[in-house]
């Protein structure tokens, strides 16, 4: 009665003999062997060929027991491609309700790291690198009429080494740094101590232009007319990167489009074709399942070897979270979106206001 070899006996019985120094048993007489279950008779000759019914069973059970001890490793399952991901989120949010108001309105966290360093009359000021962390609104104004603005709720910084904490006791104990993030606007100089609020307008503080999409400083006006048809909308994004003196590529499309998917007024048809744009990117790599810099989960979908890295929902299609590593992978800024959406609520200014 024969017996059937296990899969780990198949596999080394399957080993060529070359492969074995000393070894006169060829891989013939191991496949005759397995086949029947039984070593071959004592000065029996082995058969010089198999048939072909008999060797085909041998290797299919080769095979069939690599593939069992494969999976018993716990190999984990592929992973989506990110246009597949990218592109089912656009389905999902392209027919939300596309309401509007007076303001677009976003409610976020941010995290940076920077430098810099200044100190009392006669020090010479010496670098401190920092990492600060911000609660921030963004109103964003429909209209022109409307002033449009950055309000600062909570701000916190923390010199990253112990030897920057003591060059900035040493010089004065600062305050460090201000709001910054991939979907944080910009802001000029030095600012108060939170809250305070900055007005974004380009005609009374160019240093702080806003809106802004990637290095293109464009207008109220030109966010809310952009097409929605995917090529139209990429080639009048790659034209606001040549008008800002700047190369047109993956990277420029990948800023603009994150950036008008984390901060500017989009319609939901709008932030479908955004996603879109990104879906047609070569470089975007789906990274699996994570959480996002304040703990909620996601899909993260990065561009390949720039460092920047977007995390969405993939049940509502929602933009969680963007973020900057450097080339150490460790993260360098990151903006959260917490909330938004319209509103014709007007904001509530504090007391310290930049800019009127």
């Amino acid at each position: 009665m024969s017996r059937k070899p296990d899969a780990m006996r198949l596999l080394t019985m399957a080993r060529p003999a070359s492969l074995d120094r000393g070894s006169s048993v060829s891989a013939d007489d191991l496949l005759v062997k397995a086949a029947a279950g039984a070593p071959p008779e004592p000065g029996r000759r082995r058969p010089r060929l198999l048939t072909a019914f008999r060797l085909a069973s041998v290797a299919t059970a080769v095979a069939v027991a690599a593939v069992v001890l494969v999976r018993s490793e716990g190999a984990a399952p592929s992973l989506e491609p990110a246009r597949t991901v990218l592109l089912a989120a656009a389905d999902r949010i392209e027919n939300a309700n596309p309401a509007t108001g007076r303001y677009w309105h976003t409610i976020g966290r941010s995290m940076a790291v920077g430098a810099g360093g200044q100190a009392p009359a006669g020090m010479e000021p010496r670098l401190v690198n920092y990492r600060v962390t911000c609660t921030h609104e963004v109103w964003m104004a429909k209209s022109g009429r409307d002033p449009s603005w950055l309000v600062v709720t909570a701000q916190s910084g923390k010199p990253l080494t112990e030897a920057d904490e003591e060059t900035w006791r040493r010089q004065g104990a600062y305050r460090l740094g201000g709001c910054e993030g991939p979907g944080v606007p910009g802001v000029g100089g030095v600012t108060p101590s939170p809250p305070f609020a900055v007005r974004l307008d380009d005609e009374l503080a160019p240093e702080v232009s806003y809106p802004q999409v990637g290095s293109a400083h464009v207008t109220t006006k030109e966010v809310m007319n952009l097409p929605t048809d995917v090529a139209k909308l990429r080639q009048v994004l790659q034209g606001w990167t040549r008008r800002s003196g700047q190369r047109a590529d993956d990277e420029s499309l990948y800023t603009q489009a994150t950036s008008l998917l984390s901060q500017l007024p989009t319609t939901p048809r709008l932030r479908a074709a955004l996603y879109r744009v990104l879906a047609d990117l070569p470089r975007m790599r789906n990274t699996g399942a994570t959480t996002d810099p304040i703990g909620r989960a996601g899909t993260g979908i990065e561009l390949s070897g720039s460092g920047r890295r977007i995390v969405i929902d993939e049940t509502s299609g929602r933009l969680l979270a963007a973020e900057e590593r450097d080339a150490r992978a460790a993260l360098t800024s990151w903006t959260a979106l917490t909330a938004s959406g319209w509103t014709d609520a007007r904001p509530a200014l504090p007391t310290g206001i930049i800019g009127s």
